[in-house]
């Protein structure tokens, strides 16, 4: 199956200055795709490249299959919201998408009422846009990326502003797209734990590089940080984990809690070793990083000198 977008060794300079670095990637049919990336990282540029808004200083774009002079042909089938949309205030969602509708030159009329439906709109067509909250403008951003039936969505920030509500309202949108109208979609945010609600991989950014590209099962693997256990007898547990893992590194808790540092990937073997000795494991689970601090340990930086 050929990717939705694929990208070889894409570069952006600005002014002498390397926005992007070669950077290879690509995006399959049917995923929810973080990027992430601190300000500067070249989320941006990534994407502004892909909507045409800059072009690259070298490297390719493959969209669909396609290369060189064909690409252009397949933009119309991408969705972007690299920037706040410019709405007319007065105008009610209705007339605003009918506006965009002949501006872009989508034939069908109907169309505006179905991507209306599709973000949760349609009871709200007739109210001035001036008068919407934050999250249903941001619906009714996300609508006009809809608007000529695009297979994919690239969206830069698009809850960036909002309030908890309208977080909220997006994120369900998203996920309605994706999993009910099988909608592939590339967002990036701030908000890392909403991406971490969403997202089926991440791709993290740094210096205009990939630095890190994990689904989101190897993300919640990699960000195994603790082994927690609560047991009968914890001072017999730490003789016999000291005695049979070497350097084992552990915390004993209160509440005959005992955290592991290290020996992660052996919680079954643990398990047997403590209850075949007498122990009683009343509890055993994994506690992870948040993908805050995954991002924070990747970014570093004395990561990836």
């Amino acid at each position: 199956m050929e990717p939705i977008i694929q990208t070889y060794q894409l570069q952006k300079t600005f002014g002498g200055e390397q926005a992007l670095k070669p950077l290879d990637f690509s995006l399959q049919k049917g995923e929810i795709c973080a990027l992430i990336g601190k300000n500067g990282a070249g989320k941006s540029t990534f994407f502004k490249i892909l909507s045409g808004q800059i072009v690259a200083t070298a490297g390719e774009v493959h969209l669909f299959g396609k290369s060189g002079d064909a690409v252009a042909s397949q933009k119309s089938r991408l969705g972007f919201m690299v920037e706040s949309p410019q709405f007319f205030p007065d105008f009610t969602a209705a007339q605003n998408m009918e506006y965009f509708r002949i501006q872009r030159g989508v034939v069908e009329k109907a169309r505006v009422t179905e991507v209306l439906k599709l973000v949760g709109l349609s009871h709200h067509r007739k109210k001035k846009f001036h008068e919407y909250s934050m999250g249903m403008k941001q619906r009714l951003g996300i609508a006009l990326c809809l608007l000529s039936g695009p297979d994919c969505l690239v969206l830069d920030e698009p809850i960036n502003g909002l309030d908890a509500e309208g977080i909220k309202e997006v994120r369900q949108l998203l996920l309605e797209l994706n999993q009910r109208k099988q909608m592939t979609i590339l967002v990036s945010s701030h908000l890392l734990a909403e991406l971490q609600l969403i997202a089926s991989r991440f791709v993290f950014i740094k210096d205009g590089t990939v630095v890190e590209d994990v689904s989101k099962a190897e993300l919640e693997d990699k960000s195994k940080k603790q082994l927690i256990l609560h047991v009968d007898l914890p001072a017999k547990a730490v003789q016999l984990l000291e005695r049979q893992y070497e350097g084992v590194d552990y915390l004993l808790l209160p509440n005959k809690g005992l955290k592991l540092f290290n020996y992660l990937d052996f919680a079954s073997e643990i398990n047997r070793l403590l209850v075949e000795n007498g122990i009683e494991v009343r509890e055993i689970q994994y506690e992870s990083l948040n993908l805050e601090d995954y991002f924070l340990g990747l970014v570093e930086d004395d990561v990836y000198a």
